[in-house]
């Protein structure tokens, strides 16, 4: 009799445990959903001035408009496509967090400059940098 409600105890505490868990996801996804997105899909201040399109078919002067997050390589599915021959397929990411403009090379064969300097890393971009890519120089402007 006493291994029968021994078992029972440990049934109840399993699923005890269980919907412990449940309750746990449940409440840590629905505070997740309502806090405050990081990336917003509007109203963000910035935009790339096309400085030299390298061989690119990208405009010197074209003003390309930038989303919270920007791809930008030669893959036909960047947000932001590079046709040159030296932009890697996916050659870096350009990102608005935390009010500010956050570049991150992705690996690239021939490296990421900002402001003439290698992007090791993620590092946060200003307006009026400057962002080479390949042979493509763009300028982060306010949008």
């Amino acid at each position: 009799m006493n291994s029968e409600w021994t078992v029972l105890a440990l049934r109840i505490a399993v699923i005890a445990i269980v919907y412990l868990f449940l309750f746990q996801v449940a409440f840590f996804g629905v505070r997740r959903l309502r806090a405050p997105a990081t990336f917003r899909l509007h109203s963000v201040p910035g935009r790339l001035l096309v400085l030299d399109p390298g061989e690119s078919q990208l405009a010197r002067g074209e003003h390309i408009p930038l989303a919270s997050l920007n791809s930008l390589g030669r893959s036909p599915e960047s947000s932001i496509r590079l046709d040159d021959t030296f932009v890697s397929f996916e050659h870096a990411l350009l990102s608005y967090r935390d009010r500010l403009w956050w570049l991150e090379d992705l690996g690239s064969t021939n490296g990421t400059l900002l402001n003439r300097h290698p992007v090791n890393g993620r590092v946060p971009a200003g307006f009026g940098d400057i962002i080479d890519i390949g042979s493509v120089k763009l300028r982060l402007e306010h949008g």
